[in-house]
Formats: C-alpha cells, structure tokens, sequence
C-alpha cells in the first residue's frame, strides 16, 4: 500500500572532513557527515508528515530528490558566502561558512522554484532566497544597524523576544494574525530585496522578518525559527500546517 503522507524535504548542514578532522564530532576521524536539527523531524511529525531529509547530492541528481518530495524547508545554518551577493575581496577569510551547501541549496532552490513545490524558509533559507532573487545581505547586524533588539539570542530558543508586524490582508497575516512573538538566533539580515519578492513582515527596528514570492501563496520565508518554538506557540504550528496544507492541495491538482 502506497503511503499517503505528505513527504516534506528539510536540509541540513554538511560536515567536512576538515572539520571532523579530529573526530570530535561524530565517528572516526576525518569522516564527513550530513546533520539536521531534529526539531525539524518532530515539527513536521506533529504535523501529520513525514521529514525526508535532503543530503547534498551532485547536481545531476536535484531533480530526483525534488520529485521524491511534496513540500520543502530550507534550514537554518552556517552564513552565506558573500561571493554570492557582492564583490568578494581576495584576502577576506570567511569561518561559518560551508560552500558545499551553499553550491547545493542554490541550486536546489532553484529547481524547486521552477517546479512549483511549496517551500518554507526558515533564517539562513530567508536569506537563500533573496540572494538567489539577486538581492543582498547585512553581514552583520550589530556592526551595520543600530537596534535595541538582540537578534542573536542563543538562550531559550523555544521563547519570544521580540514581535514581528505583518502586513494587513496578505495570506501570512490572515494565517497568523497582524502581530507575532518570535524567536530570535540571527546576525545577519535583508539588506536590498531580491526581484519579484515582497516584504511582508519587520521587527520593530525595521529588520525583515518575513518575505514572500510575489503572486504565490506557497511559498513563506521566515527570519526566526518556528520549528524551536513548535511545542510552545500556536503561530509556529499554523506555519507547519500551513505547508503541509499547500503540499496536500498541490498532490491532489496533480492527481497523486
């Protein structure tokens, strides 16, 4: 019997061999690894889904991996090399960063744009997709914004700290109301929005928190993390549902 949940794609981060050159991560030394927040894996059980995870594959492959899921989570994660949206300086050295996933997300975002799969994006996702829109990036807040708010806080993931104001009478703030209390474990943020995209939520210093694809209501990215606050915050659950509904409404027009 063919199963009939909703199979809901979510990346992960890759581990060099370079970084477990020592095998302090996991395994025996120099073993590379794929790993994904089990946040995600519980959100979308609760959710009546079922997470397949998406490792980094060859290009020649995204396809396949797309058309084995309904719905797709880009993850949060390392920083966005900033080759991908301004002029790379040649002595700048980047920590946090992994270009193996950045090659692999770009193009799986890509494709899965094309396809028409719904996607959720959560923090470093938000920020794929508006480079990948052409738009650019803050690298960081605190050194190029003046705010009050701290939007790297590492503690207490599952708790708000600070609101989010949504647009009136789009289908996020119907979703979820004009005002949302979020989490908050970021450093970089939007700089110039990418094409064909539209701000949809911002914090009350003017940070983005919420855009969307012009003209597509399946298709959220989001700066805070949902998955963290799931147990906790009915907004967060409206998210995931939100995606598995899409999903189940795109299957069924398909005819699967």
């Amino acid at each position: 019997m063919r199963n009939t949940l909703i199979k809901v794609g979510v990346t992960g981060y890759f581990v060099s061999s370079e970084e477990n050159k020592d095998g302090w991560i996991k395994g025996v030394p120099g073993q590379q690894f794929t790993m994904f927040s089990y946040d995600f894996v519980e959100s979308i059980l609760n959710s009546k889904a079922l997470p397949a995870l998406m490792p980094i594959v060859p290009k020649k492959f995204i396809k396949e991996q797309l058309e084995s899921i309904d719905a797709l989570i880009l993850a949060g994660g390392e920083d966005i090399h900033p080759r991908y949206y301004e002029t790379e300086q040649e002595d700048q050295q980047y920590q946090d960063i992994s270009v193996e996933r950045d090659e692999y997300e770009i193009e799986l975002l890509k494709q899965a744009l094309d396809m028409e799969i719904p996607i959720l994006l959560v923090c470093r996702g938000m920020q794929l997709l508006n480079i990948v829109q052409n738009g650019t990036l803050h690298k960081d807040i605190k050194t190029e914004l003046s705010t009050k708010i701290d939007h790297l806080t590492l503690t207490n993931q599952s708790q708000p700290v600070h609101d989010v104001d949504l647009k009136k009478e789009h289908f996020v703030s119907s979703l979820l109301g004009n005002t949302v209390k979020v989490n908050s474990i970021h450093h970089q943020s939007i700089k110039h929005l990418g094409g064909n995209l539209e701000i949809v939520g911002c914090a009350k210093d003017g940070i983005v928190e919420v855009i969307t694809f012009q003209d597509r209501e399946d298709i959220m990215a989001v700066q805070w993390h949902p998955e963290m606050m799931y147990q906790e915050s009915e907004h967060a659950k409206l998210i995931f549902n939100w995606l598995i509904d899409k999903a189940t409404t795109n299957k069924t027009i398909m005819g699967d």
